[in-house]
């Protein structure tokens, strides 16, 4: 259950998104980060003791957190916001925008699966659609912030959020 990594790298790629700015991405490339964690993952899975996938979601995210730290750190840049404070906000946010009604701990399980299933229909999206709607929905930013994140005019952050969702929910429909 937990050693095909394969089906996390849409979700850990959604998280690498929020965290680096467009302009930053000629030097950091999110799936560079995604790769990277993937690898060491792969490498330190015989070490991994966790049994849950929330754990083992928890260790991933754990991994990819450095990963991008490190990404930042080797560009003698600092990151604008907690990478663990924004890192948790894009995996919440990504539970709630598919259902906001499972909030107790029981269902973390069933949360961690939404946010799998998330991620993956955010991947049939264009990207720039797919991170506009996680920096909105996701991480609770501003359509300002988002421009400024994204490079982007408040048109074409509008444009990509209004066209993102509307395919979002198309697709969300066809899963059902």
């Amino acid at each position: 259950m937990l050693t095909d990594l394969g089906e996390y790298r849409a979700w850990l790629k959604t998280l690498a998104l929020a965290q680096i700015p467009v302009d930053l991405r000629g030097r950091i490339d999110p799936s560079d980060v995604v790769q990277q964690t993937i690898c060491e993952a792969i490498s330190d899975l015989p070490k991994y003791r966790g049994e849950t996938k929330p754990e083992f979601m928890g260790w991933l995210r754990s991994m990819l957190r450095f990963h991008i730290i490190d990404a930042f750190k080797a560009l003698k840049l600092a990151p604008k916001v907690s990478i663990d404070v924004s890192l948790g906000l894009t995996d919440d946010g990504m539970c709630r925008l598919l259902q906001a009604n499972l909030s107790s701990v029981g269902h973390r399980a069933i949360k961690e699966e939404q946010s799998i299933a998330l991620a993956k229909l955010l991947e049939q999206l264009s990207t720039p659609q797919a991170e506009a709607i996680v920096l909105k929905h996701c991480q609770g930013m501003s359509v300002d912030q988002i421009c400024r994140h994204m490079n982007k005019t408040p048109d074409a952050v509008g444009g990509l959020l209004r066209h993102g969702m509307r395919r979002l929910r198309e697709l969300m429909l066809r899963e059902e």
